[in-house]
């Protein structure tokens, strides 16, 4: 206390009153600083909200656009809703006026009510009695009434088929495919199929096959599309009851087409379709013999179909198809003891292989009968290294003529020649697809020296009777100088026969009772021996399907008993387990999807 007495009292008073005069003189200083600090807050308050007073004007103007769009769609699905309503009365008078008749006559025509969505009217139409839905166009708020008007009127209706249709082609995803397969057995153990190239498929065709497409649309506007698409096929054991992928079950896969198809893109063509990729031009199929008489198997390529040149179309493709040839020789190899021996050695080679092919086609003729004239040419394409390997060219020229309208059916006749490796595939027994390799793992095998070969192929169906038709395949062969595969020989001349023939009872649109037979011959003649292969076989057959056409309707499920012998094998050496002739029973399946 007594120091705080003495502390207070140190204090003058002079230094008081400066004290007091300084403070005094501070405090108008401090009162402006505080005023010019708040204008300038105010300031910036004002500016603040002017720019929420225009963010109130645009949100106010939002919301009115809103609401006006909210009233047009309400309108509309109360317009569809009368549309419903309508065709719902509609429908429900007609079941009661169909639950009313006793009679077989036709009730009279209702009207009914549809709504326009593009106007505020309503038109009196025919009342949807297909199932029809409605359709919202989709008018973008920047589309202007000129832009509008010059678009191409959309369709508002459609059935329900049109409607499955119109997703399908906006989706642009397809997915179909064939397959066959069935349950079979025989007489004496585990059937077997013979010549079925020569003797025809039914009751003769015991495994499995499956082709499944895959198409996906990539671009489609301004006249130009796109589309990618996978094609995967390949053989299914029925004989086995586990199903993995190998080879010596019988199941195997492969990716036959990987491609890119477009249209659009070839200047004064806008119709012509221009692919790139695994794919070839499309094959012809002899369906009752399981061959081709048009295949050209390719790993990749390029193709241009339907160019609309003079007064057909024209096709065009050039493909890769490489083969694997093997080269044996001999080279002498020294001893340890310096004596010299001889050895074998195998050598594999692929060799390139370019194949360019033209169709001219749908030339007319005279009435529902056109013309096509195809050509192909297989060159191969040796490296310096190999000199030593033979691939021999080939050629392949063919003539199809088809008459449509033929006694309610068709008829197709195809002649054709072919020289060296194709040429020996037309002397098979069995397959006779005209491809340049021998086999599916794409050998290239035997000697070639030229060789040519002929034939005239005939297939169709036609309506004997108002329930009878008849379908055929027959196939008339020769060649000289070709290499047989059945026989492992070179300069092989050979003549063959081969026919299928199913004609049928049409009981009504989903059964059919009829017969299939069989026959073919063929005479081998090498070096002066002739060797002779004869075969035969008769099917009787019930077929549940869905179309009256034998070759043109799937699915059929067909139930069946065939007998089936190898009167001369002396080109194949066949047996059915021991025995030259077989009797089969049991069902089968085909489809298209």
């Amino acid at each position: 206390m007594k120091y705080l007495t003495k502390a207070v009292l140190k204090v003058k008073p002079k230094r008081i009153v400066l004290i007091t005069l300084l403070g005094l003189c501070y405090i108008p200083t401090s009162f402006a600083a505080t005023q010019d600090e708040l204008e300038a807050r105010i300031s910036m308050l004002e500016q603040k909200l002017l720019t929420i007073s225009q963010e109130s004007i645009d949100l106010k103007k939002q919301m009115i656009e809103s609401n006006k769009q909210l009233a047009q769609l309400n309108k509309n699905i109360q317009q569809q809703q009368i549309v419903i309503n309508n065709q719902q009365k509609v429908l429900r008078n007609q079941s009661v006026a169909l639950a009313r008749t006793s009679t077989k006559t036709s009730a009279p025509k209702q009207t009914g009510t549809q709504i326009n969505v593009n106007s505020d009217s309503v038109v009196q139409q025919q009342p949807a009695v297909d199932n029809q839905i409605v359709i919202v166009n989709d008018i973008k708020s920047n589309d202007t009434a000129d832009s509008i008007a010059q678009t191409k009127p959309l369709k508002n209706a459609f059935t329900l088929s049109e409607f499955k249709d119109y997703i399908k082609d906006e989706i642009g995803f397809s997915f179909n495919g064939y397959f066959r397969g069935g349950w079979s057995t025989s007489q004496n153990g585990k059937p077997k199929n013979y010549a079925e190239g020569a003797l025809g498929r039914f009751g003769n065709e015991y495994g499995g096959w499956y082709d499944l497409i895959f198409k996906q649309k990539v671009y489609d506007e301004n006249g130009h599309r796109v589309d990618a698409i996978v094609m995967i096929d390949g053989n299914v054991a029925t004989n086995k009851a586990a199903g993995l992928f190998n080879t010596q079950d019988d199941n195997i896969m492969q990716f036959s087409d990987i491609y890119l198809s477009t249209k659009g893109f070839i200047p004064g063509f806008p119709d012509a379709n221009l692919w790139v990729g695994k794919h070839s031009l499309p094959y012809n199929e002899i369906q009752m013999l399981d061959w081709k008489t048009q295949k050209t198997p390719a790993g990749g390529g390029i193709g241009i179909e339907d160019l609309a040149v003079g007064v057909g179309k024209l096709d065009v493709a050039l493909v890769r198809a490489d083969v694997n040839v093997k080269q044996v020789k001999k080279v002498s190899v020294e001893n340890d003891d310096n004596t010299q021996k001889v050895e074998t050695i195998t050598k594999r080679e692929e060799v390139d292989l370019n194949e360019v092919e033209l169709r001219y086609r749908n030339i007319p003729l005279w009435q529902d009968a056109t013309l096509a004239i195809n050509g192909r040419y297989s060159a191969p394409n040796k490296s310096k290294i190999q000199d030593s390997v033979s691939v021999k060219n080939a050629w392949l020229g063919s003539f199809v003529l088809r008459q449509n309208n033929f006694f309610g059916g068709f008829n197709q006749l195809t002649l054709q020649t072919a020289t060296n490796s194709v040429a020996s595939q037309l002397a098979n027994i069995n397959t006779n697809n005209p491809e340049f390799a021998a086999n599916s793992d794409n050998d290239y095998i035997g000697t070639h020296t030229g060789g040519k070969a002929y034939r005239l192929v005939s297939e169709g169906e036609a309506y004997l009777a108002d329930k009878v038709i008849v379908a055929h395949a027959l196939a008339l062969t020769a060649g000289k100088d070709v290499y047989s595969y059945d026989l492992n020989s070179a300069h092989t001349d050979f003549t063959s026969f081969k026919s299928a023939i199913r004609p049928a009872y049409i009981w009504d649109t989903y059964n059919q009772s009829g017969v299939e037979l069989g026959y073919f011959k063929q005479k081998n003649k090498v070096k002066g021996k002739s060797y002779i292969e004869e075969g035969v076989k008769t099917t009787l057959f019930h077929s549940f399907k869905v179309g009256e056409s034998i070759l043109a309707s799937r699915p059929d499920i067909r139930f069946y008993v065939s007998y089936i012998e190898s009167m001369q094998n002396e080109i194949s050496k066949f047996d059915f387990n021991g025995k030259e002739n077989q009797i089969s029973f049991g069902v089968q399946t085909e489809v298209w999807f």
